[in-house]
């Protein structure tokens, strides 16, 4: 009997997943954990359904890419402010639009020297719900950098060349440059 039982709840779990959108639940969670309010559901169906009749991404990315644009944002905006997430994601996707950098998202986090988080391994971590809804913002558009394609922390910067750059805007810790 207690075999039935759990034959059935395993069936009842795989067809829920199969009639649950993937999105909706995203959705859900992220605003969630931004609004803690009830009835958040039928809000976001709303949301995001304007959100997508309005915005179109600014570069062509894949899940896998979301993902690890959103991972270098975990590491390299860690203790940021949310608008400090999206201003790091800006500047690499403002890179992949730029002629003098490669034209890949992975290009550009690769890059030789170009991210700290690279080089000490801190790319690998697991994103949080915001620096995924912050890489999400920056793909669509959002640019608190107004196409910087430079950030660095003044206070911790080894880079001798970097600080030759002439900063033109701060967000928390970090300042952006052109």
């Amino acid at each position: 009997m207690d075999r039935c039982y759990k034959n059935i709840i395993v069936s009842l779990l795989v067809l829920g997943s199969v009639f649950v959108l993937i999105k909706q639940i995203y959705a859900l969670e992220y605003y969630y954990l931004d609004n803690k309010t009830e009835n958040c559901f039928l809000q976001v169906q709303e949301q995001d359904t304007d959100q997508e009749d309005k915005k179109e991404a600014v570069i062509n990315l894949n899940d896998e890419e979301i993902m690890l644009l959103s991972k270098l944002v975990a590491g390299e905006a860690r203790g940021e402010s949310y608008e400090g997430q999206v201003a790091v994601a800006a500047v690499v996707i403002n890179r992949v639009k730029d002629s003098r950098f490669p034209n890949s998202l992975e290009g550009v986090i690769y890059q030789k020297n170009a991210f700290s988080v690279v080089r000490n391994g801190n790319i690998y971590a697991e994103p949080t719900s915001s620096t995924y809804r912050a890489a999400q913002e920056a793909l669509y558009g959002n640019d608190p950098t107004n196409n910087a394609i430079y950030f660095w922390n003044p206070d911790i910067s080894t880079c001798n060349w970097i600080n030759t750059l002439k900063p033109y805007l701060r967000i928390g810790n970090h300042v952006f440059a052109k």
